[in-house]
Formats: C-alpha cells, structure tokens, sequence
C-alpha cells in the first residue's frame, strides 16, 4: 500500500490555497462551490487530511483545471507503508 507523506499532503495543501486565493476565492465560497464544509477545505489547506480521488477532482473542478495540473509542482512523497510492518 502506498499513503500520502505527511510532506506532500502539506505541499497539496498550500497549493489548493494559493490557487484558491489566486482564483479570488474565499474558502467558505470555494467550499460551497465543491460540496464540502468549509472546516474541511481549512483542514486539506493545512495538510491534515488525507483525501480521497473524488475530493481531488472535486477541487480540481472547482479550481478549473485537471488532477494532473493541480499536482503540478507537488513531489510525489509517497511512502511505501507496507514496509513498515515488517520486521
């Protein structure tokens, strides 16, 4: 199994909040825009959430752009955590 890095969550994170603010958004607006409360779109701004593939497209579709240009910029800090249970 492959879990999002605490790094890249935090990296995802500050980009969904400077487009959101380069768009001219608010994140209680941004969130009304794509289904989700606004404690939860502070929560992935700040790196605390995992989140999942339809949430991902959610913002991206919020934001005007694909998956792909969304991470653009965001390293892939994937961790493999399967390696951590063994001995």
């Amino acid at each position: 199994l492959i879990g999002m890095s605490e790094l890249m969550k935090k990296e995802f994170g500050d980009r969904v909040r400077a487009l959101r603010e380069q768009a001219g958004l608010s994140t209680n607006k941004f969130a009304l825009m794509v289904g989700l409360s606004k404690s939860f779109i502070i929560q992935i701004e700040h790196g605390r959430r995992n989140i999942s593939l339809d949430t991902i497209e959610r913002i991206a579709a919020g934001l005007n752009m694909s998956v792909s240009e969304l991470f653009e910029g965001v390293e892939t800090h994937a961790e493999d955590v399967s390696s951590r249970n063994k001995p």
